[in-house]
């Protein structure tokens, strides 16, 4: 599994029929920020999104909004939350540059810009709802791979040996958290041997507790890594198989299509299931989500996005899924099964899905400026304690530390463990990968190379894209290429 980290998923609902009659609205014009962009349907809508971010008033992101998303997506989800976190994206990225289009993919429309206020190259997709003269059904950022953020700069050029890396990176870092711009962990390593490591910042700004390299991170949906590894062992053991479907081991679930959605759907991300975020979400109090089976009243009676095995949509329910199947068939909790089956074989100590009120050493506090846990951004850091599930998922919310992972990079580097792929045998490691997470007040990235002799891994307790974005230049750095794009990267809590 290869990934592009995943800044940003903002799906709106499901595809349906727009209202007759309604047209986007024409975008104001601007050559500077989308010259190129073609005079397609689909190419008017990025029009209309580039336009909109270059001037993100309430005004314009709520004609945006209004004009531009199909109308069930106007259905499934307020307009005053869709321009609140259009509005975050925004501010956290600015303007986009427009740069090229990129090869349609079913009926999504993408192309890479480049953020004028973080000098990142992304990709910007836009998920349309029919041939694109419907609305915008969702819309996904994502950090461009290593090999292309920053071309042609010498800056951003390999270094020549890892002193050189561990000087400049600690000389970049430095600045960084003496700016107040960077609270959390580095740890680059070669050969399983970290030539660099540090913690910046604070695990605690309220108590002035330090960060420190055995402080305990949220890692987001890096959690869905070790969901892929518990899956991958039971396929190795015999014990289920990628062809079954949910209904096999869920019979009484309510999953529409249950009988048709098999694992590896839930693995890849094409099994219609979509989030678990959204109102339903917004208005359960947290401390009430502590097992998995309390996640399904937030999916489970949702019409499908699309036909199992029809399309690909970031799915955060889809992984709930997976770890109630690993619960069925291993009579096990979640939790326990998979420090049975992943943490205690790589030696991962200081790993686990802590509720928020156990007593749990080392661990950090989350600091986001979101407020409300939304896109509306403010100067000010608010703890994300009341943002979070009670407890962690198989979709991600964990707690880890950066020599944890390194441990379990090591541990698939090796063969102790395997990470999920259907179509390729049981037991199969993935050459490369890049794997992200990331909610208000956590941003996590692990990267390793082809041949897992290179390891970068950036924890933070601070808003995306903090930690892919530093990441992202480390490893420039050391010299690693892009890893790709893999349903694992991703935005989650």
């Amino acid at each position: 599994m290869k990934a592009t980290p995943v800044l940003f998923a903002l799906t709106f609902g499901i595809c349906g029929p727009v209202a007759v009659g309604q047209r986007p609205a024409p975008p104001p014009a601007s050559a500077a920020h989308d010259a190129g962009v073609p005079d397609t349907p689909a190419g008017r809508r990025v029009r209309a999104l580039l336009a909109t971010l270059e001037s993100p008033d309430e005004a314009s992101v709520r004609r945006f909004v209004e004009t531009q998303f199909d109308s069930a997506a106007l259905a499934e989800l307020p307009a005053e939350k869709r321009v609140e976190r259009i509005r975050g994206m925004a501010a956290t990225l600015g303007r986009l540059e427009w740069i090229r289009m990129l090869p349609a993919r079913g009926g999504a429309v993408s192309f890479l810009a480049r953020s004028v206020k973080t000098g990142e190259t992304l990709t910007v997709s836009l998920e349309l709802a029919g041939s694109g003269a419907r609305g915008i059904r969702s819309m996904r950022v994502e950090a461009e791979g290593p090999g292309e953020a920053r071309e042609g700069s010498p800056a951003e050029d390999a270094k020549s040996s890892d002193a050189e890396v561990a000087s400049a990176a600690g000389e970049w870092l430095d600045r960084l958290a003496s700016a107040d711009q960077f609270s959390g962990v580095v740890l680059l390593a070669r050969n399983g041997s970290p030539f660099f490591q540090k913690a910046y910042g604070f695990a605690n700004r309220e108590l002035q507790v330090p960060n420190t390299l055995d402080t305990r991170f949220n890692v987001a949906s890096i959690g869905k890594l070790f969901t892929s590894a518990a899956i991958a062992g039971l396929v190795h053991d015999g014990r289920l198989s990628y062809s079954d479907t949910v209904a096999k081991w869920l019979p009484s679930t309510k999953i529409p299509s249950a009988d048709r959605i098999t694992v590896a759907q839930l693995l890849d991300m094409t099994s219609g299931l979509g989030d678990i975020f959204g109102p339903a979400y917004s208005a359960t109090p947290k401390d009430r989500i502590q097992e998995l089976s309390d996640y399904l009243a937030l999916f489970e009676t949702r019409p499908l996005l699309f036909e199992p095995g029809k399309g690909r949509e970031y799915s955060n329910a889809g992984y709930v899924v997976l770890g109630l199947i690993i619960e069925k068939v291993t009579g096990k909790n979640y939790r326990e099964f998979v420090r049975e089956a992943v943490f205690l074989p790589a030696g991962m100590n200081d790993t686990g899905l802590f509720a928020t009120d156990e007593i749990t050493p080392r661990r950090a506090v989350g600091y986001t400026r979101h407020l409300g846990g939304g896109s509306g951004s403010s100067d000010a850091r608010h703890s994300n304690v009341f943002l979070q599930p009670g407890r962690g998922s198989s979709a991600g919310g964990g707690f880890s530390t950066a020599g944890d992972l390194l441990k379990f990079a090591m541990a698939v580097k090796k063969g102790a463990l395997s990470l999920a792929e259907p179509g390729r045998p049981p037991g199969g490691r993935s050459a490369a990968g890049g794997f992200a997470g990331g909610a208000p007040g956590s941003n996590a990235l692990l990267e390793y190379n082809a041949d897992g002799s290179l390891v970068a891994i950036v924890l933070a307790n601070e808003d995306p894209p903090l930690a892919v974005k530093t990441g992202s230049r480390l490893a420039r750095w050391m010299g690693m290429k892009s890893a790709g794009e893999s349903p694992t990267a991703a935005r989650g809590k």
